[in-house]
Order: C-alpha cells, then sequence, then structure tokens
C-alpha cells in the first residue's frame, strides 16, 4: 500500500510538472512568436517592412502643396515655376477705361510706368512732335507694340495718336516724360524734357500721316494750349536737328 501511494504521487507531481510546462511553451509562443502589426493614418502596414519612399535622393519629383485655380490645395511636383513675362504697359498702369473729355475730345489714359520723372506741377511752355512706329514686331502700327518698344529702350511721350486719330496719354502732363533727348529750343534752352510735352504720332518713314491724325492733333493742341502759354511747337527735328529726322513726312502746313 506504501508503495502504490508513493507512486500516485510521483506520477501526480510528473503531471504538475509537465502540465506546467506546457502552460509555459504556449505563454511564451504567444507572446514571442505572434505576428506583430501598426496602423499608422488607417493603413496597416507589417513591421519590420518599409513604406514606399516619399522621396528619393537626387529626385526632382518631390510634392508640395500647391493653391489650384479653384482654390482647393492639390499635390503638384516641386519642378521651377515658369516665369510668366508680363508687359507692364499692357499690366494694372493701364487706364483704357478712365477716359477724360473736354468739349469733343477723348483721351483715353493709357498710364505707364516708365520713361518719365514723377513732378507735382512744372512750367510747360513747349510741344514737340515725334513720329514712331513698331520696328520689333510683325505690324508697324500696333500701339500695343509700339509701347512695349518705348519700354524696352525706356522712353516715353505724354501723347500718342494712332492711325485712326485715336489718342492716348501714356504720361501725364505734370511729369517729365523722356522723349526729347539731347536737344535745345529756339531760344537756347536745353533739357527741353523739363518743360515740355511730347506728343507721337503712329507712321513709318515711308507713310504717310492720316487726315484723322491731322484732326485729332489739332484738336489735342486747342486744348493743351488752352491750358499752358505754349510758346513753341517744333518737330524733333527741329530741336536735334542732324541727330533726329522725325516727324516723318509731316505737313506743317495742316495745322491750325
Amino acid at each position: 500500500m506504501q508503495k502504490i501511494k508513493v507512486s500516485s504521487k510521483i506520477v501526480i507531481i510528473g503531471g504538475l510538472v509537465i502540465g506546467g510546462c506546457i502552460l509555459l511553451a504556449v505563454f511564451f509562443h504567444g507572446t514571442f512568436f505572434k505576428e506583430s502589426r501598426v496602423v499608422i493614418e488607417n493603413k496597416e502596414i507589417e513591421e519590420g517592412k518599409e513604406s514606399a519612399p516619399l522621396s528619393q535622393e537626387g529626385n526632382s519629383m518631390h510634392e508640395q502643396a500647391d493653391s489650384a485655380e479653384n482654390g482647393q490645395l492639390e499635390m503638384v511636383p516641386n519642378t521651377p515655376k515658369e516665369t510668366k513675362v508680363v508687359d507692364k504697359s499692357q499690366s494694372a498702369s493701364i487706364a483704357q477705361d478712365k477716359n477724360k473729355k473736354e468739349g469733343d475730345l477723348i483721351i483715353v489714359n493709357r498710364l505707364v510706368n516708365f520713361g518719365q520723372e514723377k513732378r507735382n506741377s512744372r512750367l510747360i511752355d513747349t510741344i514737340v512732335i515725334h513720329s514712331s512706329y513698331n520696328a520689333l514686331g510683325a505690324d508697324p502700327f500696333s500701339v500695343s507694340g509700339i509701347i512695349k518698344e518705348y519700354q524696352e529702350y525706356g522712353v516715353a511721350a505724354h501723347y500718342l495718336i494712332d492711325r485712326e486719330g485715336m489718342i492716348y496719354q501714356l504720361v501725364e502732363d505734370k511729369n517729365v516724360a523722356y522723349h526729347a533727348g539731347l536737344s535745345s529750343v529756339p531760344d537756347g534752352r536745353k533739357g527741353v524734357n523739363e518743360f515740355s510735352l511730347g506728343i507721337e504720332l503712329v507712321n513709318t518713314k515711308t507713310e504717310q500721316f492720316t487726315d484723322k491724325q491731322y484732326s485729332a492733333l489739332n484738336s489735342l493742341l486747342q486744348s493743351l494750349k488752352s491750358k499752358y502759354p505754349i510758346k513753341y511747337v517744333l518737330g524733333h527735328n527741329q530741336i536735334a536737328p542732324g541727330r533726329k529726322d522725325d516727324p516723318w513726312n509731316f505737313q506743317w502746313d495742316r495745322l491750325k
């Protein structure tokens, strides 16, 4: 009886030991061998695996936020943005919608921001008549082309009269416009820009001025003479002889 009891104890103890080993094995397996997973931004990725790179060294296709036309944000490649060249003569400096009417004379403001010096006021007693055309484009009579050419050279006149007799004001009367260059008037004064107004008429060296241009010029001269004590109305060739030859083919006897 005593031997049977000892054997039973050994069996029970052995069973407990084996059972404990089994439990420990299950525990360690679940702890160390269970697949681990990580959740980032609602996207499940396996630990130990790298996500796709957002950028690569030496690659210019980095992503950045940019404003779309509809105001929403969209992702676009980080490539150099194209520089758009803007003709300032056709930008906000142009005020074509602000016309001024003086009697029957309509002057379209097409004010530029180059070829001039700002003044609060000045004495004006001379008017210089010029002629010019668009030498850089296909249409020699293009007003926009002529203004662009002025901009490239850093010059401007106060007024420009196109082939249809439309009068554009490019520079305010009170400001000094760079139109005369090295020149002098008959009384010997130099620095003609300081006390003069420049009027450009669109024409080439081989064409004639139109009737509409002469009519518009006479109306403009009449208006300016009523405002300022005009002493001289001269051509560019008269204040800079040998250096300038415009206004080309101008008929002085048609001035009133």
